[in-house]
């Protein structure tokens, strides 16, 4: 999970430092993130939980039905019955934990290992050998790694793995007693099978990552696009507590761009909107979101961060820009309008539409170039 970090990290010579990657590597490692996230919705979950459930009353009629001689000697029917109940009533918990809280990657990994124990214990229960919970196994798999791909899809295959040569070791003298060419070529079918599907995972986790980057990340710069970050400040605002309380937002328009562009050509002026992300990217977290918001504007959201917190990010970004075109003899400069969660508006919008006037004011009042704070959203009556 992504950690915040504080914004007052400096060096020997009082600028920020960072242990994370710069430049093209530091893009890299955004593009990627964003493609590898998986956030499903409650509806794309709910299938699953009902499943579950599904799995949990047929277990339940499965002994039944079949009476003390379908369950072990070691096990009862009780025990059996106690132990799929209280499956089943963790599947309704996190059902309802899901509902309120649909992205909670531990409880995603959490009922998946559930899901393991409970048929790994229907498995050693069971007095028939070729016991349905086998086949269990392989919907863990499958559902884990089609809904949440690659990463649960392994670890996913790991556990099931781990569990079946429990089981197998455990009644090892009832298998051998068994052994035939038909148990084998079961093992082998059962085997293709996992390995068929993790490849069509792979396949399909490869054209998802693919759209994701092209959905999401601004091609020229490695930030994201403006829909993305509205996308993920929108959700950010939507529950600003559990990030601190406080969230600065700034606006930052290049000044002097169009006439780079007119003298230098427009290579010269993609130059300089890659060197001006750079600079942005390394001046922030990166539990920070940062868009390039259109042509030469960039949007950047910046959770657990006060508006002093925030004036230093954009003091530092402004210098990082202005000694980049000095180093490279390109005249431009940065206008920054400052503002932040709740004192210029009570959600993103109204934010944005605050910080994006003080950008304006800031281009007049400094002539180009400066920072200027959002002036104070008026108080409901």
């Amino acid at each position: 999970m992504l950690t915040a970090r504080t914004h007052n990290r400096r060096d020997c010579a009082g600028r920020r430092t960072s242990d994370r990657p710069h430049g093209f590597g530091r893009r890299l490692g955004r593009i990627f993130l964003s493609a590898s996230e998986r956030r499903l919705s409650w509806e794309d979950q709910r299938a699953q939980y009902w499943t579950r459930l599904l799995f949990c009353g047929l277990a339940l009629m499965y002994f039944n039905v079949g009476g003390e001689p379908q369950v072990r000697p070691w096990a009862s029917l009780l025990l059996v019955n106690l132990v799929m109940s209280v499956y089943g009533l963790q599947i309704l918990f996190f059902m309802g934990h899901a509902a309120a809280r649909p992205h909670t990657p531990w409880r995603q990994h959490l009922t998946m290992w559930v899901d393991i124990a409970a048929a790994t214990f229907a498995a050693l229960a069971d007095s028939t050998l070729s016991s349905p919970g086998f086949l269990v196994f392989l919907m863990v798999i499958l559902g884990n790694g089609m809904r949440y791909g690659l990463a649960l899809f392994g670890e996913a295959v790991i556990g099931c793995l781990g569990a079946s040569i429990l089981i197998v070791w455990l009644r090892l003298p009832d298998y051998l007693g068994m052994f035939s060419v038909s148990a084998v070529f079961f093992l082998v079918f059962f085997t293709i099978i996992v390995l068929y599907s993790y490849s069509l995972t792979a396949k399909i986790e490869r054209a998802r990552s693919k759209l994701a980057h092209e959905r999401n990340i601004d091609a020229l710069t490695g930030m994201l696009n403006r829909r993305a970050l509205m996308e993920r400040a929108t959700s950010l605002f939507q529950s600003p507590e559990s990030h601190g309380g406080e969230i600065a937002v700034m606006f930052a328009d290049l000044d002097g761009f169009k006439a780079v562009n007119d003298t230098y050509g427009h290579h010269v002026g993609d130059r300089v909107l890659v060197a001006v992300a750079e600079q942005i990217l390394d001046n922030v977290r990166d539990v920070d979101l940062v868009a390039r918001y259109g042509g030469d504007e960039f949007l950047l959201v910046l959770p657990r961060t006060s508006l002093e917190g925030g004036e230093i990010v954009a003091q530092r970004v402004r210098q990082g820009i202005n000694e980049w075109a000095r180093e490279n003899k390109i005249d431009f400069n940065v206008s920054i309008g400052l503002g932040s969660y709740p004192a210029h508006g009570r959600d993103l919008q109204s934010v944005i539409a605050s910080v994006d006037k003080a950008m304006y004011r800031s281009k007049n009042v400094h002539g180009g170039g400066g920072i200027l704070h959002a002036e104070v959203a008026p108080v409901d009556a």
